[in-house]
């Protein structure tokens, strides 16, 4: 896993303080990087465009622009301007670096001596390059964008050109919000290390590929303390059986309260089997018609380590006698899942460490005001969703997995960030197919954390490695795909 981190200025300070690197030095490393992107992607002489604000970004832009120029037809637009960006604008026009500005800058770019033709942004110019870099704000932004901003982005998207944005694209905050507009970039190319911006569930489907840009140290020596992760596909830990004197109690018995859709019962009891749970039950006092491999009972037994409870119960979760019982008993290691949320018995699971909770958005909107931090929409959910996940982790000491686009596993304040989740699994269903592989390693000893990061990992791999259309997969597919995943 990698570190991801809220903002750097603290990491650039430190760099520079420690290891006597200056700010300038700093710029350089990252302007190269963003250079090597285009010169992988474009050939000599393609048109390059910069569309700068006054702040590093902007200054990083100029610096890559710079080293283009001559191999390449370069030319920069600023936005705005501040004498932050001053020593790489005149290295960039000395390069020979085209640059435009608004009217509005004539007396402050004066300094420049005539080299700088002011004219607002057009859109013939955006669409003659066949790159556009965007240095316009960083993770700093913290307001809504203006208007003529607005129209800038705007006018950058419609273009339909192959956009690289410096650190991450202009609009985001630095929780992965948007402010107003965004820029749909192909490639984000962070500077020292990975931000938590590029990771929000919005965020997703325009950061592009992402790239990190070493700045002249080692990720070692850049990064220092972080309570943000980033999951990759190398932290899958398989439940492979490396022994050969076991039985099938060895590996766990999981049960599911069985309600009033036992599809969904069935769907999180298949996927413990396969993932390697000796023994599955589903509980009901009502008989069931069952797959031959899922047991039945109307009774929870000592031997039962693991359980599901919430897929497919219903509304009426406070009232099952079953769930009464399992509040107040320790020993088991359980999944909450769907309906728990929507009663205030959900609060005794939340305060087990041997628990985890895995909400959608609604879900947890509904735990958010049973646990009494007060009321959220789906959206304000969404627009906070790593401070409350953190807030959530500090005060109850349960396993919390808000499912989304870029899945979060929180505990004591520590958030790892799932971010391999497709839309091929926003089908119903898939979700007990998630709590009952968590169900299925807390049944064979894995801690309820690493039970959750390993759950979410295989459910997101095994939905990618589905090769039909995207819109076709089901619950027993991913379970299929689950059975084939090799650890490389």
């Amino acid at each position: 896993m990698l570190k991801i981190y809220l903002n750097t200025s603290a990491l650039d300070k430190r760099a520079c303080d420690k290891f006597a690197l200056s700010e300038d030095l700093l710029q350089e490393n990252a302007a190269y990087k963003m250079a090597l992107v285009v010169r992988d992607k474009f050939k000599p002489h393609a048109r390059i465009f910069g569309v700068c604000g006054g702040g590093n970004n902007g200054a990083d832009v100029l610096a890559s622009l710079r080293m283009l120029s001559g191999e390449y037809k370069c030319a920069a637009y600023l936005l705005f301007y501040s004498e932050k960006i001053r020593p790489q604008l005149e290295r960039a026009v000395a390069a020979g670096v085209s640059v435009v500005a608004p009217k509005s800058l004539q007396h402050e770019l004066d300094f420049l001596k005539g080299t700088v033709k002011f004219k607002k942004l057009k859109r013939t110019w955006l669409k003659k390059a066949e790159c556009v870099i965007d240095g316009i704000f960083g993770s700093g932004l913290n307001r809504t964008l203006q208007k003529p901003f607005v129209k800038a982005i705007k006018k950058i998207n419609e273009a339909n050109k192959f956009i690289i944005s410096c650190d991450l694209p202009s609009g985001l905050n630095a929780q992965g919000n948007i402010m107003g507009a965004f820029v749909r970039a192909d490639v984000s190319v962070c500077m020292g290390v990975l931000k938590l911006g590029l990771f929000s569930d919005m965020a997703k489907d325009f950061v592009g590929k992402i790239v990190i840009a070493n700045l002249g140290i080692s990720a070692e020596n850049f990064c220092g303390k972080s309570d943000f992760y980033l999951l990759q596909k190398s932290d899958l830990s398989l439940p492979f059986r490396d022994k050969n004197d076991t039985n099938k109690g060895s590996f766990g018995h999981v049960f599911a309260l069985a309600g009033e859709h036992t599809g969904a019962c069935i769907m999180a009891l298949k996927s413990a089997f396969c993932f390697g749970a000796g023994l599955v039950s589903a509980v009901s006092k009502n008989k069931l018609t069952m797959p031959k491999e899922i047991m039945q009972t109307s009774y929870i037994s000592p031997r039962m380590n693991a359980g599901v409870i919430g897929s497919g119960l219903g509304k009426m979760a406070g009232e099952n006698e079953l769930i009464k019982v399992l509040v107040n008993d320790n020993t088991k290691l359980l999944v909450i899942d769907a309906d728990m949320f929507y009663d205030e018995i959900v609060l005794g699971f939340a305060k087990r460490k041997n628990c985890v909770l895995t909400p959608h958005p609604k879900e947890f909107s509904a735990l958010l005001k049973i646990a009494g931090f007060g009321e959220y929409n789906v959206q304000e959910v969404q627009e906070n969703r790593f401070k409350l996940a953190r807030e959530f982790s500090l005060k109850f000491k349960a396993t919390l997995v808000l499912k989304g686009a870029n899945t979060i596993i929180a505990k004591n304040g520590k958030l790892y960030i799932m971010p391999l989740g497709v839309s091929a699994l926003a089908k119903g269903g898939s979700g007990d197919v998630l709590s009952g592989l968590i169900a299925g390693l807390l049944a064979q000893g894995y801690t309820p954390l690493k039970a959750a990061i390993n759950g979410t990992l295989a459910h997101a791999i095994s939905a990618r490695k589905y090769k039909k259309a995207n819109y076709s997969l089901t619950p027993k597919q991913i379970i299929k795909g689950i059975k084939c995943l090799v650890k490389k």
